[in-house]
Parts: structure tokens; sequence; C-alpha cells
């Protein structure tokens, strides 16, 4: 029987109506409607948006990459992520964004925050390994290798260096009083004083140690070089630079001596007042870092380049702040001229008076940069008049360049490179030639300083080392850096300044400060970090080499050794009368001469290795026996036990037991998950991979840090380490600067022998080694 119809017209029972309303019907439904719109846009928990998709479109990555979801699921999909405690993924903005003028200045901006940049930082951050130091971010060494080159540069050619960093430090005042507060700080044994005649007439640079008031020798904190302003009236202007490292101290201690201070004894309160009060009100300091650029140029060929680069105004131009300050001051702009003229003709900067400052003002150095990268020669053939290399005129020092009131205005008034070659582009009538008068192009007012390298021919040859120090005002180190650059200066970086402070003999940063302390501290730090990322087949045992500090000179254990007193804290010696004496005693090997706190003081000396072997950092000095020296091709140190060997394989063997038990509990914990409400799987976080106590205990008995003595460590005594060694290229051998202590090196003179033995801490052979006491 067949099914009755349902409608009218077919033979049923129900009339159709011939249209409908569409808005009614959706009115009727909107439920439905609106369920169906909230089951898609937010789905069930057990099911997520990009789940619901039809098969083709969806795709592998759509769980954390939003952008292959359909424009309108998107939005749903980031609430989702945010709900489940994952935040999404922000991609970063593409290169071409981020190569933004805008975007890059900001960029640089926000990563100064951290680290203070050079003006020259975008130039070695392309050409050199850079690092963080000393609150800046600094060129270590460049990118080439060029260790050798580096050395050339300095003994034949030009190494350039930026030493912005050093921080100026102004200190105004009667001369008189400024004398009376440095006295506080300083010692007239180690050294010319800041107020001698050579210094304060303002036509050398001086130098001098600094320490914490009135606690010499100990409290030592750096070596600061200064400059005094030349100046006619008592009042005076003094310009120290002081190192990073150490420019808290040096603010710190000029602050103490100029605030009030007190003690429990009357008479010497109403007079220490006295005396802090007229410091107080008649002397101000002002630190100002960033204020100035500062280039080392060192080698012979250093005078060259500064001859072609700088061109000297030797008349009064339409520069903004020439006209501030010609009422103000008289540049003796033709004096200056016709003096730099007349010493250009020297060859080296070795045959100027040693520590010369010279004040010009030169013309835009860009002017003078040549197209093509050349090498300035010294060519010239008339003589230099000996009058020259002997006095220094009195107007030579003087330079708007310390008046910091125009420094703005040189640097509103400076043309960028794009505007420079801008201007250039539409001025210049030939092509390739460029006008040295340009009005455009303001002078900039420098100052030069000489440096005149070793003076201590028994040690190297005289002269290594010298070169100029150029000042110049912020703005303006780029346009003179790449000029120095075009006319054949190699660029050089911290590596350099430490190989050039080790080839003329020197100490890069003494270990009796704090910055030295320091600077030990990090270098202990990255070498353990080294040492352990080795596996233990690869590692040195120094147990067995008798070694029981390899990363670090325990200063303060050796002293410690040589005495039968406590030492707290020690001091280098940097008397000059009583350095003299040491060298001599050495020479002729005679007794030392009897020095207070000879307990706590450090000697530094210069090792020269005779015959083979080199000498590495750290490497042991010791007292030889009678006899050494003629078995010195034999002279071994003998095995040591290591007493901790058998300890570490038992810790190692639990350790692998322990590690395989935690996987397998790991294993476990996998298979284990839990639901969260929004549909996200988690698991139980899985316990640390090693413990941090392991590895602790494992690196304490490798190398174990509460040593109590360093002499008797060995079969040798030890009487100092090794603080900087390698090999020599000006010596052509390896050498070695570092410290004995005093009271050691009296043992040793006591012998009758005046030579050392040295043994690298990787090795178990000894060599022989000449001593010779240096300055410090």
């Amino acid at each position: 029987m067949a099914a009755a119809e349902f409608d009218a017209a077919l033979g049923g029972t129900e009339e159709l109506p011939f249209s409908a309303n569409s808005l009614k019907f959706a009115t009727s439904r909107s439920i439905e409607i609106a369920a169906m719109t909230e089951s898609i846009l937010r789905p069930s928990k057990t099911k997520l948006i990009f789940q619901t998709l039809p098969v083709h479109m969806r795709r592998r990555v759509m769980s954390h990459n939003c952008k292959r979801l359909p424009r309108k699921l998107r939005e749903g999909h980031l609430e989702q992520l945010k709900k489940s405690g994952l935040p999404p993924k922000q991609k970063r903005p593409s290169r071409k964004y981020r190569r933004r003028p805008g975007n890059l200045l900001d960029e640089y901006n926000r990563r100064q925050k951290r680290n203070v940049w050079l003006e020259t930082h975008i130039w070695h951050a392309k050409r050199f390994h850079m690092v963080e130091r000393w609150g800046h971010r600094l060129a270590l060494a460049p990118c080439d290798k060029a260790f050798r080159m580096c050395y050339r540069a300095t003994s034949a050619h030009c190494l350039l260096q930026d030493v912005s960093y050093l921080t100026p430090i102004q200190v105004t005042g009667p001369v008189a009083l400024i004398k009376e507060m440095f006295s506080s700080l300083t010692s007239c044994v180690c050294g010319l004083g800041i107020c001698a005649q050579a210094y304060v007439t303002g036509k050398r640079e001086g130098t001098m140690h600094l320490y914490e008031v009135n606690s010499y020798p100990f409290g030592y904190i750096g070596k600061v070089t200064f400059i005094w302003l030349p100046a006619d009236n008592q009042n005076k202007v003094l310009w120290l630079f002081v190192h990073p490292s150490q420019t808290k101290q040096v603010e710190s201690a000029l602050t103490n001596m100029l605030s009030a201070t007190s003690t429990d004894e009357h008479d010497v309160t109403i007079k220490k007042r006295k005396t802090t009060n007229k410091f107080t009100e008649n002397i101000k300091f002002k630190v100002l870092p960033g204020i100035f650029n500062r280039f080392r140029l060192t080698g012979p060929n250093s005078h060259a380049i500064l001859t072609y680069s700088l061109k000297c105004v030797n008349e009064h131009d339409t520069s903004e702040w020439q006209a501030l300050l010609k009422e103000k001051y008289d540049f003796y702009l033709k004096e200056k001229h016709d003096y730099w003229q007349e010493i250009s003709k020297a060859s080296s900067p070795s045959q100027l008076p040693p520590k010369t400052v010279v004040g010009l003002v030169v013309k835009d150095p860009r002017l003078s940069r040549p197209t093509h990268r050349t090498k300035a020669k010294y060519e010239n053939t008339e003589p230099i008049l000996a009058q020259s290399l002997l006095d220094i005129p009195n107007e030579a020092a003087i330079s708007p360049l310390w008046d910091t009131s125009i420094h703005y205005v040189i640097k509103k008034n400076r043309l960028t490179n794009g505007q420079f070659i801008a201007h250039i582009t539409k001025t210049q009538l030939v092509p390739g030639e460029v006008n040295a008068n340009d009005p455009a192009l303001q002078s900039v007012p420098v100052v030069l300083v000489q440096r005149p390298g070793s003076q201590e021919p028994s040690i190297k040859k005289l002269g290594y080392g010298c070169g100029w120090d150029i000042i110049m005002p912020s703005g303006y180190s780029l346009q003179f850096w790449q000029t120095f650059i075009m006319f054949g200066a190699r660029s050089g970086g911290l590596r350099e300044t430490e190989s050039l402070a080790f080839e003329m003999g020197e100490h890069h940063i003494p270990p009796d400060s704090e910055a030295g302390k320091a600077e030990e501290k990090r270098i202990e730090l990255e070498l353990k970090e080294s040492y352990f990322k080795l596996p233990p087949s690869k590692r040195v045992n120094y147990a067995k080499l008798g070694v029981n500090s390899p990363f670090l000179c325990p200063w303060r254990i050796l002293l410690k050794d040589w005495t039968s007193n406590s030492v707290d804290d020690f001091f280098i010696l940097r008397d000059r009368k009583l350095l003299d004496q040491v060298q001599n005693c050495v020479m002729n090997k005679k007794a030392l001469p009897q020095m207070d706190k000879s307990e706590s003081c450090l000697v530094a000396v210069y090792i020269k290795i005779k015959g083979k072997g080199t000498l590495k950092r750290r490497a042991h000095l010791c007292l030889p026996l009678p006899g050494d020296d003629k078995t010195i091709k034999t002279l071994f140190e003998p095995h040591h036990e290591d007493p901790n060997e058998k300890l570490r394989k038992e810790k190692r063997v639990t350790h692998i037991t322990d590690m395989k038990r935690l996987r397998r509990r790991n294993i476990k914990l996998k298979k284990h998950k839990t639901t969260t409400t929004n549909g996200i799987v988690e698991r139980k976080t899985s316990a640390q991979k090693e413990p941090s106590n392991y590895v602790k205990m494992m690196r304490e008995l490798w190398v174990p840090s509460g040593i109590k003595t360093v002499r008797h460590s060995t079969a040798r005594e030890i009487v100092g380490f090794i603080s900087q060694g390698g090999f020599s290229f000006s010596e052509a051998q390896s050498c070695g600067v570092g410290f004995v202590a005093y009271n050691a090196l009296s043992a040793l003179l006591k012998t009758g022998q005046n030579q050392i033995l040295v043994r690298n801490i990787t090795s178990r052979k000894y060599r022989l080694g000449s001593l010779q006491v240096t300055v410090p």
C-alpha cells in the first residue's frame, strides 16, 4: 500500500503557503543559530578550534602558529592558548623592518642601556670580537687573528686604539690646596708629585699612583694620568683621566677628602674640620664621562699619520664656537701652526720631549682623507731645529677644547657623513676635488699628548711603544678614526693593550688594587668554566703536578707562607729609591735592605727564560737549590699522588646508578598524563638531569678550594708567580712579568744566587730564568 501524500495538491491533507517570511523563520530559530555559532567559536572542552576545520584545511603547525588558521578563527585560537597557560609565540619582525633607520636607532638605544657604547662601536662590531668590560661594550681583538701584525704595527708602523672609555674628572681650585689634598692620596716616593714644576705649567702630562686616604702603601687604587690647564692665576683646572674600573674608587676618595670627618680626639677634630672645610669651600670636582673622545696611536709611523691627517688653522674662521670664545681666549693659531709644522719634521714621536701636550685647531679631518687607503710615510728632508726638541712653547698647551661650554655648539654644527657627501657632491666644481677652505665645515679643537714609550734600555729598546694620544670633542670620533685608518693605521682592541704592556715589560692591572682583584676573579671563573667543560679524560690533573691553585695566584697565602704572621692585605713595592736598591742587590747578589712591612710586600720582576721553553700565565717561580743550575736539563717535578682520584671514581659510579634509576622513574612519569580544564594535556615535570650538589662536589674533588699553603706544595719552594707570560716578539724569546715575595727574594739572595727556577702549571719541567726588578 502506497504512503499518503503530504501536499494537498498531490492528494494530501496539508495546505502549504505560497511564500515564507525569512525574518520570522530566523527569529524562531535564533536559539539554534546562537548555539551553532557558539559551538564553532568555542568548541567543547575536548576539542580545539583548529580541530574543527575540515581535513583539507588542517595544517601541522596550526597549534602554535595562528597564521595557518583562517582569519575569522585566529582570535578564538589565541584566547584558547592564553587560557591554557601557553603564551602565543610572537614572530620576530623581519630584518627589513628591523633595519629601518628609525627602528634601528631605537634598537641601538635599547641595547645601550645595559652597557655604554663608544662612538666607534658600530665600526668595531663589524670587525672585532666584542666583550663587556667595566660597564662598557668594548672591542677585544680583530676577527682576522692578526696578533703578529699588531706587534709589527707597534714596532714599525702604527696601531690605533679607541680609549674613550677613560673617564675624565675635572678638579678646580687653588694649586696649593689641590697639592695638599692629593698629598693624602699619593706618596712622594712613587715619583714626581702632582704639582711638580714639569706638570703644573700644563706643558706635559703627568702620571701618579692613587691610594685610599692616608693608607699608603696599602689601599692602592690605580695609575691615573692628569693634565693641568695653563693659567696665570692661582685657581687652576686639573683634568684626571681614570680607568673605568677605578672611577668609583677615585670618586669616593675625592668625596671623602672634601666631606667633613670627625674623630674622638677634640683637638684633632678641630684641625680636621678646618682642613676639610677649606677643601670643601675651595675645591670642586666633576665626573664627566663621555665628554671627550680619546684615540691612542702607537708606533713610529703615528707621527706621519697625524701630520697627513691634521691640517692646522692659522687664522680665525667662521666657526660658531670660535666666535663665542674669540673675546674670551687668545687661541695663538699662528704660533701653534708654526710649532706643529716644525715638529712635523720629526721621524718618530720618540724624538720629541716626553709627555708633551700640544693643543691645535684643525680643519675637518674628512677634507684631508684620501680616496683610497694609503700609507702615510715620513718624507721630510729638512732638518728639525734642536730648539723645538728641547723647549716647549708656553702657548702650545693652550686649547679651547677644555672649555666644555662649546661642546654642544660643536656637536650641533657638525655635518654627518651623509650631509658631508651631499654637500661635497653639490658644491664641488671638479669631481674628486675638495675645497679645503669650505666654510660649511667648521674647525675642530684637539689636544695631542706625546707618549715616549720605553725609557728603560736595560729591559726594552729605548722608545718602543712611543706614540700620540689625541683628545677631541664628542661627536667627531668616527671622522678622525676613518681618516687615520685610510692613512694606514691598524686598529686594535683590549688584547693589544695587554700585549703592548707585556712587550714593554709593564703590568696591565696590578693585583693589589680592587680592579686587579676583580680582573683576576673574572679570569678565574672563565678558566674554571672552560676546564670543567672538558671530559675527565681530557682534563689536566693538577694534583699530580703539585699545583693546588691553577686558576688564581694566591698572593696572600704566598706571603703568609714566607712570614710567621698572618697577612690580611698586601701591596706592591713602588718606592723608586728602594726599587733601585733592590735591583742593585739582585745584580750584585747582595742582601736586601731592611724594610717595614716586608711580610706584606710583593716585588715586580721581569723574567727571561734561558734556553728553550715558554712561559705562561700563573707559572711558578721557585727557589733553586745549590747545583740546580748544573742539572737543569734533567730537573723535573716528581709525580704527586692524587688523594681524591679513587673517591671521584666511586662518586661517578654511584652517580651513574642514580641517573639510571631516575631515568626509569621519569619514563613512568611521562606515561602518566593529566588533562586540564581547557583540553591541554599537562605532564608532570621530571627531576633535574644532574644535581647541582654533585657538580659542586666533583669540582671540589678535582680542584680543592680550601688551600692553606703554596710554598711547600712542590719540590722547590715557590717564591712568586707569573702574571703575564709568553713569547716576546721584541726580545725574540720567552719572557714574563710577575711578582715575588720580598722575604722570598731576600732568601734567594742569601743563597748567593740571582737566577730563579720557572715551571708552568701544566708541566713538570723546571727551567732557569734571569730575574730583573721593574717599576710597576
